[in-house]
């Protein structure tokens, strides 16, 4: 089944934290783990461009392959539906399978995250999504320099990694800035 052309400008900002907002990332492999997850599940419903994971939030920039539900707004407000069905079951799929394990080797029960994940329509101002994210180690006081934080796609895009490694599009994020 083909999937139906979704505008390149149709980009999403998505963000979710941990429940109270306490430390969920302790280590790097939770990070890493995460990230390998995101990976897994996220590649075949969007166009992931951009991500930025904290000790107890993440933020993702991405374009849906599918299209979006009927009805749906496309204005600036933060939103706790994702843009279309497919990226909801993916979010869903991330979290809960992260929070299991996680919940597992910690022994843990409960939730990790917020109930809503959340969706912000971007735009194709993706510098200024790009830029917000990658600087969010930073003023978090995290690093001094957003290339010393190793859980964002800052490094991807300063290609201090092969292309076959990176878990953003960086071709096609690349493609975008130079339309700006």
């Amino acid at each position: 089944m083909a999937l139906a052309k979704i505008p390149l400008d149709y980009i999403f900002h998505i963000y979710n934290r941990s429940n109270d907002r306490s430390t969920l990332f302790h280590e790097d492999e939770n990070y890493r783990f995460f990230l390998t997850k995101m990976a897994r599940q996220l590649k075949l419903v969007c166009h992931l461009l951009g991500y930025c994971i904290m000790p107890n939030h993440f933020h993702f920039l991405l374009i849906p392959k599918h299209p979006l539900r009927e009805g749906y707004v496309l204005d600036d407000q933060f939103k706790s539906t994702m843009p279309s069905p497919e990226l909801s079951e993916a979010m869903k799929r991330l979290l809960m399978g992260f929070t299991k394990s996680y919940n597992k080797h910690y022994g843990l029960v409960g939730s990790r995250f917020q109930q809503h994940t959340n969706a912000k329509y971007h735009g194709n101002n993706l510098k200024f999504g790009l830029d917000y994210l990658h600087e969010n180690p930073v003023k978090g006081n995290l690093v001094r320099d957003a290339s010393e934080w190793e859980f964002s796609s800052f490094n991807e895009y300063e290609g201090f990694h092969p292309l076959t490694e990176c878990y953003v599009d960086v071709e096609l994020g690349r493609k975008l800035l130079s339309l700006q």
